[in-house]
């Protein structure tokens, strides 16, 4: 039985990223006796005819695609992304393979069924992937029946005849390590500053209005062995060479003491690293934690603060105050660790006072040399919180169960006018970074800027390179937007 995985991710902002969970699932397939082969889309020019030849060549029983975005997360002039799924993954699949066609990813986690219509294809994997292709493909070679299988959703004929709960894998321990140099090219990631991905933990405890992440990888954390990580780390830095790693779980330092004890674990070793992370929540930092995370190798940190303003970090469903932000940014700033800080306008609540608060805050708060990154408004996904608001205070606010970009709308504040607002404060401030519009550099200007921050400022993170770009910029007279 041979499966051949595509990675269909083409979208390359604000840099490419390394296919990670593609490789997690064709780690487990091969473990259980199937040949695989993966096929990354990401940078080719071409993807039809390199769809074509290697279906010819390897001549698989089935296909599987990764589908990781509908769009581009912004909530305001969102950008939709599959159509180019469809037009440049899809169609080319089916021109030349005739077998079943099994998507699945964090995309098709949230919006399972409208997907499957949109984009004509018959099965879709809800939850974690690697037991559930498996599962799939046991079932195929030993020609049984899909009906009852976890996971699965399957559309026959233009109906949904299988509905079936996301897979759940309770010990991820137990899978091998996906080994992502294996299977893709991690050196044309590496060209544009792309980490290699982690996972500690699966699942998410915490209740945000606008996240889909407990409605991706469910409702209870699922931690993985702090030992298990590290294996994971050092393996990947023998074989490659690459020490610069991301890890990407929902919260990274909650459970607090899980980040410990993987932090602990990674001293241990005694690897020269360059970590990032996620936004930490504010609401489960202390001076420990952040000398932890300076020890391990963090040279720079993403602070997920959304807001500097009570009413609507409560109207977010966040489990931190204003005061939880301000400490956590003073204790990076004491260990000299520089912050990303992620903001997002236009929530539930939002107002031109509690506007200028954030704005206000995070001015006094912050280094002229950290990087303020904007997010305006709320994409509203199928099955978060706010989307249940909005269809009870509202029944018709969605058509489609929220699968085409929808932004909410603030009560008394336009979205226009809280963009006019942010872009007004961004103009006067180098370091503002607004996602609906900067996320759009052009990646031979990424590549370029990865090559000169690490030449001459290997100790400095590159994003810093935005915001001398921008101080050059008003010291010529030169507008940034």
């Amino acid at each position: 039985m041979q499966l051949l995985l595509i990675n269909s991710n083409r979208f390359k902002q604000p840099w490419p990223i390394i296919p990670f969970g593609v490789c997690w699932i064709a780690a487990a397939v091969e473990a259980a006796g199937y040949d695989v082969r993966v096929l990354d889309l990401c940078f080719s020019p071409h993807p039809a005819r390199e769809i074509e030849s290697v279906v010819k060549a390897v001549q698989p029983n089935v296909i599987g695609i990764s589908i990781r975005n509908i769009d581009n997360g912004a909530g305001y002039q969102t950008q939709f992304l599959l159509d180019d799924v469809l037009n440049n993954t899809i169609v080319p699949c089916k021109e030349v393979f005739r077998g079943p066609i099994i998507i699945g990813g964090p995309a098709v986690g949230i919006s399972t069924v409208e997907m499957l219509k949109y984009l004509n294809v018959e099965f879709a994997i809800r939850g974690d992937g690697e037991a559930a292709m498996v599962e799939f493909l046991n079932r195929l070679a030993k020609g049984q029946s899909f009906h009852g299988m976890g996971g699965l959703v399957w559309r026959k004929e233009g109906k949904i005849i299988e509905n079936n709960q996301p897979f759940v894998i309770e010990r991820i321990d137990d899978l091998p390590l996906p080994k992502p140099y294996r299977f893709v090219d991690v050196n044309l990631y590496r060209k544009y500053n792309s980490p290699l991905p982690i996972q500690s933990k699966r699942g998410c405890v915490l209740k945000c209005t606008y996240c889909t992440y407990n409605l991706i990888e469910g409702k209870q954390w699922r931690l993985r062995s702090p030992q298990r990580v590290a294996d994971e780390i050092e393996d990947i830095i023998q074989k490659t060479g690459i020490n610069d790693i991301e890890f990407t779980d929902s919260i990274f330092n909650i459970p607090l003491n899980h980040a410990k004890a993987l932090l602990c674990a990674i001293i241990e070793r005694g690897l020269k690293l360059h970590l990032h992370t996620m936004g930490l929540n504010p609401g489960a930092v202390d001076e420990e934690l952040v000398d932890l995370m300076k020890q391990a190798g963090f040279k720079e940190a993403d602070l997920g603060a959304e807001s500097c303003s009570n009413i609507t970090l409560k109207s977010l469903g966040k489990n931190f105050l204003k005061n939880q932000v301000l400490r956590t940014a003073a204790l990076f700033d004491n260990k000299g660790i520089p912050l990303k800080w992620f903001i997002l306008v236009g929530a539930p609540n939002e107002t031109l006072d509690t506007l200028e608060e954030t704005f206000e805050t995070i001015d006094k708060a912050s280094s002229p040399w950290d990087l303020i990154i904007i997010g305006i408004g709320i994409r509203v996904y199928n099955g978060s919180p706010i989307s249940i608001l909005m269809s009870k205070e509202k029944t018709y606010c969605s058509e489609d169960n929220f699968f085409r970009p929808t932004t909410y709308q603030c009560k008394g504040l336009a979205i226009e006018t809280i963009k006019r607002l942010t872009k007004q404060h961004a103009l006067h401030r180098a370091n503002y970074f607004m996602y609906d519009e900067d996320e759009k550099i052009p990646l031979i200007l990424l590549r370029l800027g990865t090559v000169f921050m690490k030449r001459f400022f290997p100790s400095q993170p590159v994003w810093r390179l935005f915001i001398v770009m921008r101080k050059i910029q008003k010291a010529f007279g030169v507008h940034y937007y």
